[in-house]
């Protein structure tokens, strides 16, 4: 079967396509708050199935409907949070309160491992999520990702900052714009490594996201990087669904 897997976050939508084992290439495109209008990107293909991970909105969710009943003349499949599933159960005690994209990388994670795990979700947010060998969901955390925490000292300090574009760096800044920068990045690496040592010690680390190889490459233990975690997870849902 061919399935068509759409993963929309906050600022991209990111696409690719599955046979239900393995993704084929992703690629991704800036929705600017209209992904409906981000489709016109999207291969017109034969489909046996649509399914989407949405965390713009419920508006944003019937415009990406419409087109996509109009592109391919399939109803497309909202992925939504589940209490529990293929042993995977949420911490939560309202299930569907919890963000569809981290559910789908826990299950995606679970299906991979097997056992205890944790994943660093690196997007708009910086997310972690913790799961015991049981296939408990432990709880997580939403933090500001690396843009947002930078645009939070921005609006919230006085002295003057010039636009940044210099790359993020190992070391710390020489000047107010890098200090800024280099701290959302340190910021970001260090909750992941305190939240993984107290935990998931010992377990696997799943590292997804769009900022996913930047932070990799500042962080110290073995985290393996997983960046389409979420597509994983919908590529699952929809074999399971098709069965």
């Amino acid at each position: 079967m061919r399935f068509l897997l759409l993963d929309v976050g906050n600022t991209r939508l990111k696409w690719t396509l599955s046979d239900g084992d393995r993704l084929g290439e992703v690629a991704a495109v800036m929705h600017r708050g209209d992904p409906a209008a981000a489709l016109r990107a999207l291969p017109k293909l034969p489909l046996d199935a649509i399914w989407i991970s949405n965390v713009a909105g419920e508006a944003a969710g019937k415009q990406l409907a419409a087109a996509l009943r109009a592109r391919y003349r399939l109803a497309p499949h909202f992925a939504l949070v589940e209490k529990r599933r293929a042993g995977l159960t949420v911490a939560y005690r309202d299930a569907r309160r919890l963000g569809v994209d981290r559910w789908l990388a826990l299950l995606a994670g679970w299906r991979r491992v097997g056992g205890a795990f944790c994943v660093g979700g690196c997007g708009t947010a910086l997310t972690f999520d913790a799961v015991d060998a049981r296939g408990r969901h432990r709880g997580g955390i939403i933090a500001p990702g690396l843009r947002a925490a930078q645009d939070a000292v921005r609006a919230t300090t006085r002295f003057p900052l010039r636009a940044a574009a210099a790359p993020y760096a190992r070391g710390l800044g020489r000047d107010p714009e890098s200090c800024v920068r280099q701290g959302a990045l340190h910021a970001a690496a260090g909750a992941l490594e305190r939240l993984a040592a107290r935990y998931a010690p010992q377990a696997p680390c799943l590292l997804t996201g769009g900022d996913a190889p930047l932070l990799r490459r500042a962080l110290g233990r073995a985290w393996q990087l997983r960046p389409h975690l979420v597509l994983e997870g919908l590529s699952v849902l929809a074999a399971e669904e098709a069965e």
